[in-house]
C-alpha cells in the first residue's frame, strides 16, 4: 500500500482495489502522457486515437487530448484521471487485454513520456467543458519546500484571475521530477491570451508571496482534438 499523507496540496492515495469507473469527485491522480511525433504525422496519429477512444473510454474516460501549437512542436498530450495508481494500472491492463488500447500508432512515435500529478485544493473538477480551443500549460520548477507557499498565495486572487480566463487545472508533480507546479489556462484565441495577460497588474497577478522564485519556467500552447472532453 502506498500512502501519501494529506496536506494543503493533496489527499491520501491508497492502492486498494477499485471498480474501473470512478466518479469525478473521487479523482485523485492525473496521468499526463506526452508523445513526440515524427514531423508531418500529427493528423494521422490523432485519427488513430479517435478510432480507439470510445472503447478506451468504456474503461476509464480520458480527461483531455491536446496537441501543441506553440512551443515544442509535434507533440500530443493525453490526460487520464484516476482514483489511484491501482485504478490506473488495472484500467490499462483491462483495456489492453480487451484489445481496446493502445492505438496502432507506434511507428509515428519519437519519444513517449508519462508524468503523474496531484490536483491542488482549488483545481477545478475535470468535466466536459467547451472553454478553448487554446490552452496554455505553464510548468514551474521551484527549490524544495516552496510549492506549498506559492499554492496558498494563489487562493486570494484566483477569482479575479478566472474572470480573465478560466483555470483548467493546477497540479503538483508526484512521480518523476518533483517540486513542479503546473497550471493550465483556457483561452478563446491567442488575442484573448494577450489581452488577459495585459490586465495582470490590475489584479496583482501572480500573487506575491515569500516563496523563493522558480528555478525553471516552461510553457506550451496546445489545441484540443475533436474528441477531447475539454476543448
Amino acid at each position: 500500500m502506498l500512502v501519501v499523507k494529506k496536506n494543503k496540496r493533496y489527499y491520501s492515495l491508497q492502492l486498494n482495489k477499485q471498480p474501473p469507473l470512478t466518479p469525478r469527485s473521487l479523482i485523485l491522480i492525473y496521468e499526463f502522457r506526452t508523445y513526440d511525433i515524427l514531423p508531418g504525422n500529427i493528423n494521422q496519429v490523432i485519427q488513430k486515437f479517435s478510432e480507439k477512444i470510445d472503447g478506451r473510454n468504456s474503461i476509464t474516460k480520458i480527461g483531455a487530448f491536446w496537441y501543441t501549437e506553440i512551443g515544442p512542436l509535434n507533440q500530443i498530450i493525453h490526460v487520464w484521471p484516476y482514483k489511484n495508481m491501482e485504478h490506473r494500472n488495472s484500467s490499462r491492463k483491462e483495456a489492453m487485454e480487451k484489445g481496446l488500447w493502445p492505438p496502432d500508432a507506434s511507428r509515428y512515435m519519437v519519444t513517449m513520456n508519462t508524468e503523474f500529478w496531484l490536483p491542488v485544493s482549488f483545481s477545478p473538477e475535470w468535466t466536459d467543458r467547451n472553454i478553448g480551443p487554446f490552452f496554455e500549460m505553464r510548468i514551474y520548477t521551484y527549490p524544495p519546500l516552496q510549492t506549498d507557499i506559492v499554492i496558498e498565495s494563489w487562493k486570494e486572487n484566483l477569482d479575479k484571475r478566472n474572470a480573465l480566463s478560466p483555470l483548467v487545472g493546477a497540479f503538483v508533480s508526484e512521480v518523476g521530477n518533483v517540486n513542479k507546479f503546473m497550471h493550465i489556462w483556457a483561452y478563446k484565441s491567442l488575442q484573448h491570451r494577450t489581452e488577459a495577460r495585459e490586465q495582470f497588474p490590475s489584479i496583482e497577478w501572480p500573487p506575491k508571496n515569500d516563496a523563493k522564485p522558480p528555478i525553471k519556467m516552461e510553457n506550451k500552447i496546445v489545441v484540443a482534438s475533436d474528441f477531447s472532453p475539454i476543448k
